[in-house]
């Protein structure tokens, strides 16, 4: 039976749910590929973003491997993992990603309005602390995250210092890190160097709208590797 869903960011949750039971009933047994998302998403009147989070999930417990360009396979039960569905992380990364265009599009344009070189000559540093961290991903993403935190703090609203640094912690979850894995390249680090050279010369010129143009702009492209994932 297809599940009867309510609204929220629990929907993966409950379309994860679905699959684990229909899986441990018999419906797909090991060794199985899971039909491809655009069907499942018919066939559960979702959308594919939430049948995708739904499989990382998924993934997650060991219930299923993806195997990018490949499919989703069933795995062998003796590789499932607990904890159960409820205790995974239930904002998903794409919820997280809507916050971040909203908040962060809105502080890069505050930042401009508020910019001085000095503030101008902090981002400049990280980035450069980027470009010097190309190969090296932890440093990276540090001035990176420092990047994101600068700005915010330029925005000179403390709640909105606090948003930010909460939707960056949400980087950390089992969710964010099984998704973000797979598209953490060198092309897309290069990508991102790029869309923050972007957004420091809007910030560093004082002109707000450019600002937080070149932000959300990062933002969708963060997006679109989600969805160019190949399962």
């Amino acid at each position: 039976m297809i599940p009867n869903l309510g609204h929220g960011n629990r929907r993966y949750l409950e379309i994860a749910q679905f699959l684990a039971d229909q899986i441990t009933q018999g419906k797909y047994a090991v060794g199985d590929r899971l039909p491809p998302e655009r069907n499942l998403a018919q066939t559960l009147s979702v959308s594919r973003t939430t049948v995708r989070e739904a499989l990382l999930a998924l993934e997650i417990m060991k219930y299923i491997e993806i195997k990018v360009g490949a499919g989703v396979f069933v795995l062998d039960e003796k590789q499932r993992e607990q904890p159960a569905l409820p205790e995974l992380e239930s904002i998903s990364p794409m919820d997280v990603l809507a916050a971040r265009r909203l908040i962060e599009g809105e502080t890069a344009a505050l930042a401009a309005t508020a910019t001085t070189p000095g503030k101008a000559d902090q981002l400049e540093r990280e980035l450069n602390k980027m470009q010097k961290a190309i190969d090296d991903v932890p440093a990276f993403d540090e001035a990176d995250a420092r990047f994101h935190e600068i700005i915010a703090n330029m925005a000179g609203n403390d709640l909105l210092m606090t948003f930010v640094s909460s939707l960056w912690r949400m980087r950390e979850s089992a969710m964010w890190s099984r998704w973000y894995a797979q598209t953490r390249n060198r092309p897309n680090r290069m990508r991102a160097i790029q869309d923050h050279e972007d957004i420091l010369r809007a910030i560093r010129r004082g002109l707000p709208d450019v600002a937080r143009t070149a932000m959300q702009s990062h933002l969708d492209i963060l997006v679109d590797r989600f969805f160019q994932l190949k399962l």
